[in-house]
């Protein structure tokens, strides 16, 4: 009993954050610097966060190590000027791919330990790969309002074609190059120029190829050796 509540439970938390990080994909296009699409953008974050930190809640040490992580990044949404605009931005963006990292690593080790095909498997796969390509679009925003020109969009630095906006157009652009990176689909229309950049590049998508290569050679085996049986 005690294993299937545990089943249960995971199940729970992979298919909560599951949901949050569609929800946030799909509000990014209406995402913007004022009105409503500014707020759009804050509460899909913080909803993503709070989801991110349940998904750690089986280990209180995981737990807390989410929480240290996502609470500074929560207050940053709010409009108190705490930590000025750009510092707050920047801060979003490091502690948010911090924690996203951090949950991916954890589902991860979830995964590895499974000795069967089932649904929390499947979600948690599908989380593993969202959580990283909005972990490198974080870590893609960072780099460039960090250093200027890191990122040309035909013939443009991406921090002159954005402007002031630097959580909405920005987070939908540095999304869409980061999915186009960890697929290597590659459409050449952002290039990186700095050598970070360019580095950060490479390793994503080195990231993206490993990752679903294993992912599926996971499953494989796991069908090959019974544990396809439910």
């Amino acid at each position: 009993m005690r294993a299937d509540e545990s089943k249960e439970r995971e199940f729970g938390r992979f298919g909560i954050l599951l949901a949050a990080l569609v929800l946030f994909l799909l509000a990014i296009p209406f995402t913007g610097p004022e009105g409503a699409g500014r707020w759009i953008l804050r509460i899909g974050s913080s909803f993503v966060l709070v989801a991110s930190v349940y998904a750690a809640s089986n280990n209180r040490w995981h737990l807390g190590i989410a929480i240290a992580l996502a609470a500074p990044a929560l207050g940053s949404q709010t409009d108190v000027d705490w930590f000025g605009d750009r510092s707050a931005m920047l801060m979003r963006m490091s502690l948010g791919a911090a924690l996203l990292f951090y949950i991916s690593t954890l589902v991860l080790l979830a995964l590895v330990k499974q000795h069967r095909i089932s649904i929390d498997t499947i979600l948690g796969g599908i989380n593993v790969y969202l959580l990283f390509a909005i972990g490198f679009a974080y870590l893609h925003g960072l780099v460039e309002f960090s250093q200027a020109g890191s990122y040309q969009q035909q013939g443009e630095s991406l921090s002159v074609v954005f402007g002031q906006d630097h959580g909405g157009e920005g987070l939908n652009t540095f999304f869409y190059f980061s999915v186009i990176t960890l697929t290597t689909l590659g459409y050449g229309d952002i290039s990186p120029l700095s050598p970070i950049a360019r580095t950060l590049c490479s390793v994503e998508a080195v990231v993206g190829q490993l990752y679903v290569a294993i992912f599926i050679a996971r499953l494989v085996a796991l069908q090959a050796s019974g544990g396809g049986r439910s």
